[in-house]
């Protein structure tokens, strides 16, 4: 290939990847605002929720939870909770909004089925 033609080659290439890098989501004061104020929601229910033990359909006993986390959607809190082994084991993410308080535990609907397809993290 003539040296002239590698130049404008070369030169074509990385304006293509200066404009993929360019095209990506902008950002702005107001989404950084909303998901500065999500991960603060989660860290001040850490303390709450962690350790508590949680409870399906039937005093079934789903887990404890580990952690409190944003969805990746970045819209829901989301629970981690340690699953019981008999139930599949793992972490599973169950969305705050769902959880209910009842005396010292946490309750879920859902039965063993519905708990056991429930996917890992």
């Amino acid at each position: 290939m003539p040296r002239h033609l590698r130049h404008w080659v070369w030169i074509a290439s990385a304006v293509t990847l200066v404009g993929t890098a360019a095209a990506q989501e902008a950002r702005s004061p107001v989404t950084d605002a909303a998901a500065s104020r999500m991960q603060i929601n989660a860290a001040s229910l850490v303390p709450t929720l962690r350790g508590r033990w949680l409870y399906a359909d039937h005093r079934l006993v789903v887990g404890r939870v580990q952690d409190v986390r944003v969805s990746t959607d970045g819209h829901t809190l989301i629970a981690v909770v340690a699953r019981r082994r008999w139930l599949g084991g793992g972490e599973i993410g169950v969305p705050v909004p769902h959880l209910r308080q009842v005396d010292n535990g946490l309750t879920v609907d859902g039965t063993r089925q519905t708990i056991r397809a429930m996917p890992a993290l």
